[in-house]
């Protein structure tokens, strides 16, 4: 396995990733992404993801709610925090959101995600997360905490001048309803560069906890394959310009040293209320292996 950079060492671990050593503890708490058809064979363990941790639900178009309402309430009885992502774009009517909102509450899920959702060609009945904070549906739940999505890298369609004030206006709203607002971040390969947009979030009076995302263990073609998708356009560039042998490396690729980068970013910063979220490219089970083997505490 290699790490997605080659600028600090780290020992070489197992292909499951099981005997890897870390030179420090993963950063704060860890949470992970699921698809919800994925819940169904998802069992980890204490030592590799400890119980109360946050098990966030995706949400995409055309997918069952009702799924994703069953697999929350799975991640529940596990005894972990299941965090539904609820894309306005993706609902087909105001009503067909409150009421996926009230079976999630029913089924015991108080945190949500909620962000915009992908572009469609129709034309959706709810566009921001704003929309989603704003209904008049949310107070009449148990939902109380609510994540905002972050962009190190910026938006692929909103302009870089408005990211900033737009998720503060939804931090405040959300304060407004008594709900605990967190920031949940796109992944990135640019540790350093991660540090510095929570700098830039923390000067503009943004004081919530953030969640850096960043890849789980995957195969870097595949990794390539996903940033290309999810728009992660900057920390690309670099990752692909550190040469031909690793590009045509098949091995998989572990976040170690991108969180090292984003740890020395954060401690210079002092940036305080810093959490890992991983998405498992490569599988849950590489990523809850790496985990495990990089940090006892998790």
């Amino acid at each position: 396995m290699t790490r997605l950079t080659t600028s600090l060492a780290g020992t070489q671990p197992n292909e499951d990733g099981s005997s890897l050593a870390s030179e420090k503890p993963l950063m704060g708490n860890i949470s992970i992404e699921l698809l919800p058809e994925h819940v169904a064979t998802f069992h980890p363990t204490a030592a590799n993801l400890k119980p109360g941790s946050f098990v966030f639900l995706t949400h995409i178009g055309g997918k069952s709610l009702a799924a994703q309402a069953g697999a929350a309430a799975r991640i529940k009885a596990m005894g972990y925090e299941p965090v539904c992502h609820l894309g306005a774009r993706n609902f087909t009517s105001r009503d067909e959101y409150a009421n996926h909102l009230s079976a999630l509450s029913d089924a015991g899920v108080t945190t949500v995600l909620m962000i915009g959702g992908n572009s469609s060609d129709s034309v959706p009945p709810m566009h921001s997360a704003m929309e989603l904070l704003s209904h008049s549906i949310v107070p009449r739940t148990g939902i109380k905490r609510i994540f905002f999505a972050g962009h190190p890298e910026g938006h692929p369609s909103i302009p870089p001048e408005i990211l900033v004030p737009t998720l503060l206006e939804k931090i405040n709203v959300a304060r407004e309803l008594s709900l605990v607002p967190e920031i949940v971040t796109q992944f990135a390969f640019d540790g350093a560069a991660m540090a510095a947009w929570g700098a830039g979030l923390r000067k503009a009076g943004i004081d919530v906890p953030i969640r850096f995302g960043v890849a789980g263990v995957t195969s870097l073609p595949k990794l390539i394959k996903f940033a290309m998708l999810c728009g992660v356009g900057a920390s690309l560039k670099g990752l692909s310009r550190q040469g031909g042998s690793i590009l045509k490396a098949m091995r998989d690729q572990d976040p170690g040293d991108v969180i090292s980068q984003l740890r020395i970013g954060t401690e210079a910063y002092a940036l305080k209320g810093i959490d890992l979220h991983f998405f498992p490219f490569g599988g849950w089970e590489k990523t809850l292996n790496w985990i495990a083997a990089s940090s006892g505490a998790h």
